[in-house]
Formats: C-alpha cells, structure tokens, sequence
C-alpha cells in the first residue's frame, strides 16, 4: 500500500475516534462546551494531515481541489463555535457533506484491495455526514453508529 494511503489511514482512525468523543462529549455538556470544541479543533489539524498525505498518493486535481473549501469550512465553523455563534455548527455540518465526496477518491484506491471494505467505508462515511445534524436534535447515536462502521472500515485496510 502507498505510504501516503497509509498515513492516510492512520490519520483518519485518528479522526473517527475523535468523533466518537466528541459525539459523547456534546450529548454530555453540549456542543458548545470547552471539551467538544477542542477535539474539533484538533479535527481540522488531523483533516490537514489526512489531506495533505491523500494528496500525495492519490494525485487527483478533484481531490486536491475540494480539500481547502471543506477543511476551511470546518475550521471556520469551529472558530465560530468557539464564539458561541450557532451558525458555527452549520458550518461544520456542511462541511462534512464534502466528506464522502472527498472519501470516493480514497475508495477508488481502496477497492483495489477489497471493493466490499471499499464500499462499507465510502458508505458509511456517506451516512455520517449526512446523519451528523442530528446531533442538533439530539440523536447522536445514528452518526456514532455510521462513524464506528467507518473506524472498522478503516482499521480493516490497516491490517491488510
């Protein structure tokens, strides 16, 4: 596997435990409070990671274009969370629908190896991001649930 694939990965296990915290941690104080604010704020660190070693290996201009708008995005969404601004959240929802538009190019990579792992990942990074604002409403388990899947997903690349 490509090395950049592989600190790819290994970035984005990273990200999907993050996530699982910080779903926990906004059920537990909200998503406004210090504890959930700060791991997305390392989120946009380990996104620029994660991006930047993509790149590298998957050499596609689409990809290197979406990257800036979506992690950018996020960042801002963040910085405005951090401010107490509700549109932050937004922000970062929107963000996450470039996810698994920005996930088909690593799952074109990934079927090469097992296109039904290929597929469950792009899937269920799919249904994260489009579950993610319900976590507005309070349902942060139907967005854990996809983030796990994506984590075994993840994981299962890792160990081939």
């Amino acid at each position: 596997m490509d090395p950049g694939i592989r600190r790819g990965l290994w970035g984005s296990v990273v990200a999907a435990v993050l996530i699982e915290a910080v779903l926990i941690l906004s059920q537990a104080y909200g998503i406004f409070h210090a504890a959930p604010l700060a791991l997305m704020s390392a989120l946009v660190a380990v996104a620029v990671y994660v991006y930047f070693n993509f790149t590298k290996a998957l050499r596609s201009a689409a990809f290197t274009a979406l990257g800036p708008p979506v992690i950018g995005t996020a960042a801002v969404g963040v910085a405005l969370m951090w401010t107490g601004a509700g549109v932050g959240a937004a922000l970062v929802a929107l963000a996450y629908l470039g996810e698994p538009v920005m996930g088909y190019f690593v799952y074109k990579r990934l079927r090469e190896i097992n296109a039904a792992w290929a597929t469950l990942f792009l899937a269920s990074a799919a249904a994260y991001a489009y579950t993610l604002p319900t976590v507005l409403l309070g349902y942060w388990q139907i967005p854990a649930a996809a983030d796990a899947i994506k984590l075994a997903a993840l994981i299962y690349f890792l160990r081939r």
